[in-house]
């Protein structure tokens, strides 16, 4: 048996790394700044990058993610779901789409018509063909206060807006939602691509639906 020692190992020129035709058998720890290929066996400490083509059974284990960017699933089955709800005072509240901030806003103390701002709607071709869902639960008090208008993008959405438009919203026989008073109500919109191109909000048509008068007694 004979032992190699050397600090640096290059091919026979010196320009470049050595071939192992047979492969290398390595029972000590091996450390590189960048590795291309198959590995057999185990990988301790950190691993940076992208890693494609795993085959077998990998057992990963994953402290934490940090996704960013859009990903679009065919087939996505839950065991369990929470929604990301967004909790405001007053009569405008607001949900941010692209920045995680849910599709459901909470209403706290209105003191008048409620209006639903939600921005970051996306308007790019991968977001064709698809609905929008938002709620608005409104915690009601001696007064009841209804959410019935939408800005969307900047573009509004209102229960006043002339029939046909395409910034109007449809209600059930035509009949706009109102609140109730010492309840919870829950105004639900769903916004229809008419076209199916997510260019501009106004391929978007809603229809309102109100669940309420939840009591508090």
């Amino acid at each position: 048996m004979s032992i190699l020692r050397a600090d640096s190992i290059s091919n026979r020129t010196g320009t470049g790394a050595p071939s192992f035709p047979n492969g290398a058998v390595v029972t000590g720890v091996v450390t590189a700044t960048s590795f291309v290929g198959a590995v057999t066996g185990n990988i301790t400490g950190n691993v940076t990058g992208n890693a494609t083509g795993l085959s077998g059974s990998p057992s990963i284990t994953v402290s934490a993610i940090d996704s960013t960017g859009i990903s679009t699933l065919t087939d996505l089955r839950l065991a369990s779901v929470a929604d990301k709800i967004t909790v405001s005072s007053g009569n405008s509240p607001s949900l941010s789409y692209n920045t995680g901030g849910g599709n459901v806003a909470v209403v706290h103390t209105a003191t008048g018509p409620i209006t639903l701002t939600v921005t970051g709607i996306p308007t790019t071709s991968d977001f064709n063909n698809r609905s929008l869902n938002f709620a608005v639960i409104v915690k009601q008090g001696a007064t009841g206060y209804a959410c019935t208008d939408l800005i969307l993008n900047g573009v509004a959405f209102g229960a006043r807006a002339a029939a046909g438009v395409a910034t109007d919203i449809s209600y059930p026989s035509g009949t706009v939602a109102t609140g109730s008073t010492s309840c919870y109500d829950i105004f639900n919109f769903i916004g229809i691509n008419t076209t199916g191109s997510a260019s501009t909000m106004t391929n978007y048509n809603f229809i309102s639906i109100k669940n309420g008068d939840f009591r508090f007694y």
